[in-house]
């Protein structure tokens, strides 16, 4: 019926469908960095396979030691000799909607992929880049045929906070289906603010900045100074639509937070064949 979570599934298994300016992994896996290695840090600097626009045309980048960033897919070929060599494809992840727009990247993963080279690493506030959209969790259109659009926003590896507003988010689905943004859609908000500080403590992340953004239930707690408190509620649901032959083709999973007290959630869609 449906075939729930085969997006992430393929990206532990390291299967990621690698397109012209990235791929929809969330992570990766390889022999030297064990686990989800979505994330990693370079031990030197180097060239990665990341091109920036300068004057109308794109030059690779030499990024610097200890850059983040993402390994969204990996390869590995094995010799005779029974020796495996392990390559990845990097990016700078989903970072804000106008940097992202003068980034390209290798569409192959040829980069080799060693502990010489780069350092596993897991996000300070693991929140980012989560989807976070309006409400207690998904609810049915008018027709039961598709999830009713919400607002929402998330906040990039560079530290901005993106909103998009609900015909925005009618309009990219994705970002109504996924649970992550991904580098490969760069969604453009309806408007952005750039966060000054995160910080996390046990299931609550705080994001500080200095000018309130519209559509955000802000929290002013100084001259230029606003907050969003953002904890999980460790709860979850879901919601089966278009019923087809007595099942469910459409069905959405979520986990319930609260944003300065407000109801939101973090969620995907799956659709059956």
């Amino acid at each position: 019926m449906q075939k729930w979570g085969k997006w992430w599934l393929a990206a532990l298994l390291g299967l990621a469908a690698i397109g012209a300016s990235g791929v929809t992994a969330h992570a990766a896996t390889s022999q030297y960095l064990t686990g989800n290695t979505g994330y990693v840090r370079t031990r030197k600097a180097m060239y990665v396979g990341i091109y920036q626009k300068k004057n109308g045309k794109y030059h690779q980048v030499k990024v610097k030691k200890n850059t983040l960033l993402n390994a969204e897919g990996t390869m590995s070929t094995g010799a005779a000799s029974g020796d495996v060599k392990t390559t990845a494809l990097f990016t700078y992840g989903v970072v804000n909607y106008a940097r992202a727009n003068q980034l390209k990247y290798k569409e192959r993963a040829t980069i080799p992929f060693t502990k010489a080279n780069f350092k596993r690493v897991s996000l300070k506030a693991p929140i980012r880049t989560q989807i976070f959209k309006v409400g207690k969790g998904y609810t049915a259109n008018s027709d039961n045929t598709n999830a009713a659009p919400t607002p929402g926003f998330f906040l990039t590896l560079d530290n901005y906070l993106q909103y998009y507003s609900k015909a925005q988010m009618a309009k990219d689905s994705g970002l109504m289906s996924q649970r992550w943004a991904v580098t490969s859609q760069n969604y453009k908000p309806t408007r952005s603010v750039k966060a000054s500080k995160v910080t996390v403590k046990g299931n609550t992340t705080t994001v500080d900045y200095a000018k309130a953004l519209k559509g955000l239930p802000n929290k002013k707690v100084g001259k230029h100074h606003y907050r969003l408190t953002i904890t999980n509620k460790k709860t979850t649901g879901n919601l089966g639509m278009l019923p087809m032959d007595d099942v469910f083709d459409l069905y959405g999973t979520w986990t319930n937070y609260t944003v300065n007290g407000k109801p939101y959630f973090f969620g995907e869609l799956e659709y059956g064949d």
